[in-house]
């Protein structure tokens, strides 16, 4: 097993040219995705806002996100991925603009609208462009390397947002001023990732022929109808997800009153962890398949979850996030995989986005009811609903799709 996990690992040399493209963009935007997820709520609590508010600021992206997913699959299906994609990288460089000018409330909720247009433009598209550049017997491999390096690229981002707090310390400027290195971080890796982008070259060329109406957006796609609807039940674990792992960061800076620069190694070291993970599933779910993988290490992870309230020093809790985001996150491109590979080539933007607009819309909910929470003093209590709902997640999921077969 040791020896198929280090062919894995070295098989990127190998992949398709255009591949290689969507997987260094990906590398580029995790890395400013990293530092976001670590620094971005406690920024929003040092420059004045109350949890209540960082609760519905993280909830408008998402939301927004959740919002136009479907159509934004639906008219990918039908125009080709790539054209999304780049629409996508516009509206997060807009957001990022914004986030480096000013932290004005408005304005930085209509940067996060910006932002939750993106990821809606983005999710799906990009999944389908890359299912496009693979074939059923390299598929796994592909997006599980993609998910460890860009999870690698995500560790660093999350190193790297450890330096506000240093910075603002040997120059004595305000924490606003401290944190615009990050955010004009943001808007140089935008421009890198589009330009990546551009230089991939789309093979699908949609379906023009087919109308596109308002009520398109109730209907699912015909043949893989029964697989979304399954799939879509499992939205719960997005709410759950969205009440505490988005609030990750803001919990710890709660709690044990540590900040960024502390934060960030640990989180750091829980991204390089997680991302050496994934590169190991494919090797496993040869094993032992690819739900038991799937069910294994999300039950196992809940378990840790649920354990971290009771914990009374921040690195011991920074250990079980380690274990937990391990755990949790290392069947990830095996779920992607298994669901590109279940739906038809000609529905997958479509699927997908149906799928992740039903995870992605209680997941907007979730940073608010977590920050509500928080701001009456219960900042431990979203780990136990969160913890209920991926409990009763996992189950469907096992009940559902123990039986399937991944067409080869």
């Amino acid at each position: 097993m040791l020896v198929s996990i280090l062919h894995d690992i070295t098989g990127f040399r190998r992949f398709p040219r255009d591949a290689k493209l969507l997987i260094i963009s990906s590398i580029v935007m995790s890395f400013t995705q990293g530092y976001m997820f670590v620094d971005f709520s406690i920024y929003l609590s040092q420059v004045g806002y109350s949890t209540y508010w960082i609760g519905i600021v993280l909830s408008v992206p998402t939301f927004l996100g959740a919002l136009f997913m479907i159509p934004m699959g639906h008219l990918s299906d039908m125009y080709g991925r790539k054209r999304f994609i780049l629409l996508a990288r516009f509206f997060s460089f807009l957001g990022a603009v914004i986030y480096f000018l000013t932290y004005n409330l408005i304005l930085v909720i209509l940067a996060g609208i910006f932002q939750g247009i993106a990821f809606a433009n983005a999710s799906s598209s990009y999944n389908a462009l890359m299912a496009e550049k693979t074939t059923s017997e390299d598929r796994n491999l592909i997006f599980a390397s993609n998910s460890f390096l860009s999870g690698m690229a995500q560790a660093a981002g999350m190193f790297y947002g450890s330096i506000p707090p240093i910075i603002g310390h040997i120059y004595h400027i305000d924490v606003f001023t401290s944190y615009r290195v990050l955010f004009l971080t943001s808007i140089i890796g935008l421009l890198i990732s589009t330009l990546l982008i551009i230089k991939v070259k789309e093979e699908y060329r949609g379906n023009r022929g087919e109308s596109f109406s308002f009520r398109d957006l109730f209907n699912l796609p015909e043949k893989s109808r029964g697989v979304i609807i399954k799939l879509s039940v499992l939205g719960m674990i997005g709410l759950g997800a969205g009440m505490i792992v988005r609030l990750f960061s803001l919990w710890f800076y709660l709690k044990f009153q540590v900040n960024v620069d502390v934060l960030g190694p640990i989180f750091s070291i829980s991204q390089i962890v997680t991302a050496f993970a994934t590169i190991t599933t494919p090797s496993l779910a040869r094993k032992i398949g690819e739900i038991r993988t799937i069910v294994f290490t999300e039950a196992l992870s809940v378990l840790i979850l649920i354990s971290m309230p009771f914990l009374p020093f921040y690195y011991l809790a920074g250990v079980f996030l380690i274990i937990r985001n391990f755990l949790m996150n290392m069947s990830g491109p095996i779920m992607t995989s298994f669901t590109m590979s279940i739906i038809p080539v000609e529905e997958r933007a479509r699927g997908s986005a149906i799928i992740q607009f039903f995870d992605a819309l209680p997941r907007s909910f979730g940073p608010y009811i977590g920050g509500f929470f928080m701001s009456l003093g219960y900042i431990d209590l979203p780990f136990f609903f969160t913890g209920t709902l991926y409990s009763l997640s996992i189950g469907l999921f096992y009940l559902f799709f123990r039986n399937v077969k991944i067409p080869r």
